[in-house]
């Protein structure tokens, strides 16, 4: 009687998954992007069945789709493998095996910003149809530059959206490549390499050292866009506001270089971050694997004080780098305001020219397109920073003997 009392309680008291009305859970054996068609594709239609189960209850991990195979870790390996034992260098190995998709990426994100730059063209010519009273006003032009408009906004968000998926779709490529060559070459370590490499500091190149160079590859085109981009917008200006754009232009190279003193500080930074956190880890593994004789020697404040110790040193490293990247955004996000006064006050006080409505409004929806690219270049540079450290690290580790 007890024991069926005991049961009954277990059975009760543990934790039950309540059917859903309509269970669609099953385990997918093709990704429906395989076999999506043109049109599904273009518009990202072959996810919605997910989507729309997910805002139906919570996703299982049967609902899920299978890895496409391209994307798998065996058939990624072996492109990215042969070429990096070909070249011994992981940046030449990801530019050979990845470039012509990074290229793609770039086209796309260039025909995207060429979209966002049409707006300000439509707004002068509309603004222009609307103040000049010696043309009469011409209705079908004005609604033609509307329509081309709409049409460019659609087809930024198009190409915006496929080429942040084609990013991703390399994010899972490279994350396979880089973790299968770390775990080929823990395994292959000789016993000195193995007494040299904590598994600590492996663990760190794994969770930490990767993920920073995938935070940069998602935006490593954005490095030689956000150049073009403030240069197309720059040129823009001075066909609006003549040679005071070449005032708001000395505002952001002045911005740029005080900028890029504060990026090889904080470049100095990572490298001594990553020190400390490999003496920490390092530390920490020393006490996990020799447990009982600290106990038994009753050393438990000594190494406490130990980790401790070079914890504060690695909180101090963020804190420099944590108080870099506040200078840096305070400066980029207040740069877009300070070249707009620059080259406003340029135009109206020094050329003595008027600033109507049409050279006005065009020049401030310029100004505003110059702001995304200037406020998103700092977290640009530090993931790059952050990405080359991480690069060298993995690289030393490659390098070991076997």
């Amino acid at each position: 009687m007890a024991s069926k009392r005991s049961t009954t309680v277990a059975a009760t008291s543990s934790y039950q998954t309540l059917p859903a009305a309509d269970d669609h859970s099953r385990l997918a054996t093709v990704h429906p992007h395989d076999e999506a068609g043109l049109l599904s594709k273009l518009f990202l239609h072959w996810a919605t069945p997910l989507l729309k189960l997910g805002n139906q209850r919570q996703l299982n991990p049967a609902d899920l789709w299978p890895l496409q195979r391209e994307n798998q870790c065996h058939i990624v390996s072996a492109s990215f493998e042969p070429t990096f034992r070909r070249t011994r260098s992981l940046v030449r190995t990801i530019f050979y095996t990845y470039g012509w998709r990074f290229a793609v990426i770039g086209g796309l994100q260039i025909l995207s910003v060429g979209c966002t730059l049409y707006g300000p063209v439509v707004l002068k010519k509309i603004l222009t149809a609307l103040e000049d009273s010696s043309v009469a006003f011409d209705q079908h032009a004005v609604l033609v530059y509307i329509a081309t408009l709409f049409g460019a906004n659609v087809a930024q968000a198009f190409l915006s959206a496929h080429s942040t998926f084609q990013n991703q779709l390399v994010t899972v490529k490279l994350t396979s490549a880089l973790q299968h060559l770390l775990f080929r070459k823990s395994l292959a370590l000789d016993a000195k390499c193995r007494r040299e490499k904590t598994t600590g500091e492996i663990a760190n190149m794994f969770s930490a050292d990767i993920q920073w160079i995938l935070n940069f590859s998602i935006f490593a085109t954005q490095l030689w866009l956000i150049p073009i981009q403030v240069a197309v917008t720059l040129v823009m200006l001075y066909d609006v506001v003549g040679w005071a754009t070449f005032v708001g232009a000395g505002v952001i190279v002045f911005v740029l270089v005080v900028n890029n003193y504060v990026v090889v500080a904080q470049r100095r930074c990572f490298v001594r971050l990553r020190q400390c956190q490999d003496a920490r880890m390092k530390s920490v593994n020393e006490v996990f694997g020799a447990m009982q004789i600290i106990k038994l020697n009753a050393w438990e404040d000594k190494f406490q004080d130990k980790i401790a110790a070079e914890r504060n040193v690695e909180l101090e490293t963020l804190w420099r780098i944590f108080s870099l990247s506040s200078c840096v955004t305070a400066l980029l996000y207040g740069a877009p305001v300070v070249v707009t006064i620059a080259s406003f006050s340029t135009y109206t006080l020094v050329m003595g020219e008027t600033l109507n409505a049409t050279k006005m409004f065009t020049a401030l929806t310029l100004f505003n397109l110059l702001k995304i690219p200037l406020i998103q270049l700092p977290s640009i540079i530090a993931s790059m920073m952050q990405a080359l450290v991480a690069l060298r690290r993995i690289m030393e580790f490659l390098q070991m003997d076997e």
